[in-house]
């Protein structure tokens, strides 16, 4: 990755990060989708350069995304052509948006950001199985019982844009794990920005 362009939450007196972070990263969802390629990826990923997950035993964890995203592409073309403040253009007492910069020369590292689903619901699974008729709800119930996983990774609140129905929509966590690693090759990622292989650069 070449390029980026940093989102940075303006502090809030009566507004949290999260409820902002649920906002602005629907809207940079919604402009990841319409650069979709056939397989449904995109040329842009993202790094949560305050991002912190630490697990010290006896201490008070400390998990957050932070207040910065970074949006990496290969050009400066590309971005200018996702367009960012276009796509954010309703909250300019919200963020603050960097012009295109390029990738420093020296990096720290990169990372992999990626999504971490998990089944969080033994009722709600239960009960979409029970509709396929097979199982009664009390078998279904047990199953998934056994399955169900958590997780306290960091998270940012979103909301399913899969149906035009507002009855409809739902509201989910969207998970997201990092992982320090070597650079890859690979530089795809999902509509969300994140890649379970692909990294991107950390400085």
């Amino acid at each position: 990755m070449k390029c980026y362009q940093e989102i940075t939450l303006i502090d809030q007196a009566e507004i949290s990060p999260y409820f902002l972070w649920s906002k602005i990263y629907t809207q940079l969802h919604i402009a990841f989708a319409e650069q979709t390629d056939a397989q449904q990826k995109i040329p842009f990923g993202v790094s949560f350069p305050q991002y912190v997950y630490e697990r010290i035993e006896g201490k008070k964890p400390r998990i957050g995304i932070g207040k910065k995203i970074r949006v990496f592409a290969q050009s400066e073309e590309a971005l200018e052509t996702l367009n960012i403040r276009k796509w954010l253009d309703r909250f300019p007492d919200y963020v603050h948006i960097t012009g295109v910069r390029p990738v420093p020369e020296k990096v720290t590292g990169y990372a992999v950001y990626k999504r971490k689903q998990v089944k969080t619901n033994a009722e709600r699974l239960a009960r979409h199985r029970v509709k396929r008729g097979d199982i009664g709800f009390d078998e279904a119930l047990s199953r998934y019982l056994q399955v169900v996983t958590t997780t306290d990774l960091p998270y940012i609140q979103m909301l399913s844009l899969s149906t035009s129905d507002e009855q409809d929509k739902k509201r989910f966590k969207l998970f997201i794990e990092k992982q320090i690693t070597e650079k890859s090759e690979t530089q795809v990622f999902s509509t969300y920005g994140l890649s379970s292989v692909s990294t991107v650069p950390e400085f």
